[in-house]
């Protein structure tokens, strides 16, 4: 698969420091928490959709690959749609349907589509070892906080979750060749997929945890440096008035 996976190209955002790419990340992060009206939305996700574009990352097979988050947004809409209590939409077959219900599931969905675009604009350009040094930078000053130590562990969490979608992605099409889509029980097709997924992280994980063990890992190396061109504060710029607009 190829969300929240690295992939190589010679652009700008790949040339980005790593530390301006964590507080990007993080401004976006706040803007989709502040997003309150339709423009407020808007210039985010304008805003990253260039930014994919600019990366030269593949937009129809990360938008082909985002099904499953899709249908997280329509559940969400439906549920607030029947349960949040307001204003009954007028005409509408369901009474039950609230004006603020389907408005509260919206902004839910325009929230989670920012997120999910700014994290894989960011995996998509950053290597994991940048990911783990900028992390270290930041961690670094904060006193009684072991930095090595929690980088590496973040670092190993955004190394699994590809991990996990690659091997969901390997046991469905496994159970579709037994002809497993056609269990009419969704019970029964949900437990051959997480049971074997689970035991297959599990073993992934051990596998980690030996290879760092056999090449004697140790939280004493060599610091990384960074170094900051124009273009980098150009994109962390924009980043932060997109913040700004929102807040605003």
């Amino acid at each position: 698969m190829t969300l929240f996976h690295y992939i190589h190209k010679d652009t700008v955002l790949h040339r980005m420091d790593g530390r301006l790419k964590l507080a990007s990340l993080l401004l976006f992060s706040l803007a989709a928490g502040f997003a309150s009206d339709l423009p407020d939305y808007l210039a985010p996700l304008s805003v990253l959709i260039c930014s994919v574009l600019l990366a030269k990352l593949p937009f129809t097979v990360l938008l082909k690959e985002m099904r499953f988050f899709g249908v997280i947004i329509l559940i969400v809409i439906v549920v607030n749609a029947f349960t949040f209590p307001g204003d009954p939409i007028l005409k509408s077959p369901f009474a039950s349907i609230s004006r603020q219900g389907v408005i509260a599931g919206l902004r839910f969905a325009g929230r989670l589509s920012i997120v999910l675009l700014v994290s894989t604009v960011i995996t998509g350009t950053t290597p994991l070892t940048r990911f783990r040094d900028a992390i270290e930078w930041y961690l670094r000053p904060v006193p009684f906080v072991p930095e090595a130590r929690v980088a590496t562990m973040i670092n190993l969490t955004f190394l699994l979750i590809p991990v996990l979608l690659d091997s969901f992605k390997e046991i469905r099409n496994a159970q579709n060749s037994r002809c497993g889509q056609l269990r009419k029980n969704p019970v029964k097709r949900m437990k051959y997929l997480v049971f074997p997924l689970l035991g297959q992280t599990l073993r992934r994980a051990d596998e980690i945890v030996n290879a760092m063990e056999a090449r004697c890992y140790s939280e004493v190396r060599t610091k990384a440096t960074f170094k900051c061109k124009k273009t980098d504060w150009f994109l962390l710029a924009i980043s932060f008035a997109v913040f700004l607009f929102v807040l605003l």
